[in-house]
């Protein structure tokens, strides 16, 4: 009895780190769809905004009937939805108007944010291992935009809309922790509606003025919408979340961290975008800090 009961711990295991693993497979190729809509004729923001529409609606019945539990969750709820459903949006509108790879590692600066966050709404001490994060995740930014055109800030908006999507994330993650009983349906429902408001949003600022509803290309490329939104985000945020119970939150982010090399390889074969030696000096430093914040920073109860 004690060895399959063995056998079907470590069975488990191995089934939640493929399935954290396949997340990140997804979560780093979700560019791609995407941009077949947008060269299909579905303009501009409207892609982003239509790819999560589906899962909204698609879950809409069981977020009715679950509609107590959204209540019990309170603003804490909807207040994380909305920052990790933003972060979302501002990543997938990034990878659509910007440099994929760039968009992908300005996000990665979001133990950068984590630090401070946790500073000010948790009160966490800042180590000296945390300063190094700090400085390293920071060096590896200005290395990856440089100095040519002045002081190394975002020079696109696609850049912005990475950065922001880091600093989203971060915050949002912080606010997780102090959430009560809402559950993982309520949490994921609430990203991608949070996701929906914040792609109407930012309309403007992508498009001026804001296009037509794609009425037509919506129509005849619905296949690609409900293929994007059905089988990519729906079953990889339930993958991730899913996984990452089972796991150690060390061993979660961990492997979450292989949508970086996932997104990069896939965007040097498919694009003809720019990755050279300053984008992959970037990128080390960026991955670095990350992974020393992961390896480094003992977790707390209640965190992760």
């Amino acid at each position: 009895m004690a060895v399959s009961s063995d056998k079907a711990i470590a069975g488990g295991l191995l089934l939640a780190n493929l399935a954290v693993a396949g997340s990140s497979l997804f979560w780093g190729t979700l560019w791609w769809p995407m941009r077949q809509l947008a060269a299909r004729g579905v303009e501009g923001p409207w892609v982003a905004v239509l790819t999560f529409t589906t899962p909204v609606l698609f879950l809409l019945p069981i977020a009715l009937w679950r509609l107590r539990r959204f209540r019990d969750g309170g603003w804490l709820l909807g207040g994380t939805g909305l920052l990790i459903g933003s972060s979302s949006m501002l990543y997938a509108d990034g990878v659509l108007v910007g440099e994929i790879v760039r968009v992908l590692l300005l996000f990665y600066l979001m133990p950068v944010w984590s630090v401070l966050f946790e500073r000010l709404v948790l009160g966490t001490p800042v180590t000296a291992t945390r300063f190094g994060t700090i400085a390293l995740g920071l060096v590896g930014m200005v290395v990856l935009i440089g100095f040519e055109d002045g002081f190394p800030l975002p020079r696109s908006l696609g850049d912005w809309f990475g950065l922001a999507s880091g600093l989203a994330w971060a915050l949002g993650i912080v606010l997780v922790r102090l959430q009560g009983p809402a559950g993982a349906f309520e949490k994921t429902y609430a990203q991608f509606a949070g996701a929906l408001l914040t792609g109407l949003l930012l309309m403007p600022l992508i498009l001026s003025p804001v296009p037509a509803f794609p009425m037509t290309a919506a129509i005849q490329y619905w296949p690609w919408i409900l293929a994007v939104g059905a089988f990519w985000l729906v079953p990889t945020a339930g993958l991730s979340l899913w996984g990452a119970g089972q796991l150690s939150p060390v061993r979660s982010a961990l492997l979450l961290m292989f949508e970086v090399p996932v997104g990069v390889i896939s965007s040097v074969l498919l694009t003809d975008e720019p990755f050279g030696l300053r984008e992959m000096t970037g990128g080390v430093l960026i991955v670095s800090a990350a992974i020393i914040d992961i390896l480094l920073v003992p977790q707390t109860p209640g965190q992760g």
